[in-house]
């Protein structure tokens, strides 16, 4: 993904990506289904309302909607995160909690190499095959 900007704001750093490549809803529910363990207390939410969790799989059962948010600390980075995909567009918004050194006082160079890892593999897990609970691949398109 490429970082397009960033810009602190009230104690946020919001940041706009966008896609290498445009994505089908499924490669999104894939991209939050692969970063799910990787945050404590996760939310999910569809078009701006929970949807509940019980398991990591459910991710992938979600009716295509406009928008699917991933939100909760980060525990890779530390810090309370938010990403907000929004289906049949590349851009892709994201709000990381100035909580530590590493996001206080950030440069467009600094906060794009702290960042591009995370979102990167993120889109890549677009582009893998989840398993469903039943272990057949999830449902692809296009």
């Amino acid at each position: 993904m490429l970082l397009v900007e960033e810009r602190e704001e009230n104690g946020w750093i919001r940041s706009t990506f966008n896609l290498t490549y445009r994505v089908t809803w499924d490669q999104l529910l894939q991209a939050v289904h692969g970063a799910y363990p990787y945050f404590a207390n996760p939310q999910v939410l569809v078009d701006g309302t929970q949807i509940s969790v019980t398991k990591q799989s459910d991710i992938l059962t979600i009716p295509e909607d406009r928008a699917i948010i991933l939100r909760g600390i980060s525990t890779v980075l530390n810090a309370p995160l938010m990403i907000t995909f929004r289906n049949q567009s590349q851009a892709v918004a994201v709000s990381v909690g100035s909580v530590n050194q590493e996001f206080r006082n950030t440069t467009y160079e600094k906060y794009n190499k702290s960042m591009s890892q995370l979102m990167d593999s993120m889109e890549i897990m677009m582009h893998l095959h989840a398993a469903k609970p039943n272990g057949s691949a999830a449902p692809t398109r296009g």
